[in-house]
């Protein structure tokens, strides 16, 4: 939601504001998240007080009525458990896998993918090869074999100007 207001989109902006204004009794009730959303109300309200004054008027409205809630936030801690990076750290190297186990399906996966990867990279290779073959046969087919298919069309019927070529030869001879 807070997000909303970061944008210049003024239906963002307008229907986050209706929303807000519709949940006010529900939310926000951590401290920090009002904040939040006080900080980006107070952006809107300077950015929109002479551009779009319907809106400058909603996130007003709105403003006057979380500060008049501010007495009920709570702070992060007592909402929910906070946890420090540190003891998210510790407690996440504790769950790892480490039993003989673990260790040994895990090794198994590794190997599943690889063989999947690999197996992948041959099936790629071999479809390389049959386009390249493929290319190489089209080409064939359309390079001549001998010198005189030049003078003939793709049914056998001589080209008119090559035959022309030839007549022309013969009369200057005589």
């Amino acid at each position: 939601m807070v997000f909303c207001f970061d944008s210049k989109d003024y239906s963002q902006i307008r229907n986050g504001l209706t929303v807000l204004n519709k949940i006010l009794s529900e939310f926000p009730v951590v401290l920090n998240l009002a904040q939040a959303l006080e900080k980006r109300i107070i952006k809107v309200k300077e950015e929109e007080k002479t551009a779009r004054p319907d809106l400058y008027a909603l996130a007003m409205g709105y403003s006057a009525q979380l500060n008049s809630r501010r007495h009920t936030f709570i702070a992060e801690e007592k909402f929910h458990h906070v946890e420090k990076k540190s003891e998210a750290v510790s407690r996440d190297a504790a769950s790892r896998n480490t039993s003989p186990a673990k260790k040994e399906k895990r090794a198994e996966s590794v190997k599943r993918r690889e063989d999947l990867a690999e197996s992948e990279k041959k099936r790629r290779r071999e479809e390389d090869l049959k386009k390249e073959g493929e290319r190489k046969s089209a080409e064939k087919k359309i390079k001549p074999d001998t010198p005189d298919a030049t003078k003939t069309k793709a049914n056998g019927v001589r080209d008119r100007d090559s035959e022309t070529d030839e007549s022309r030869s013969k009369i200057r001879k005589k």
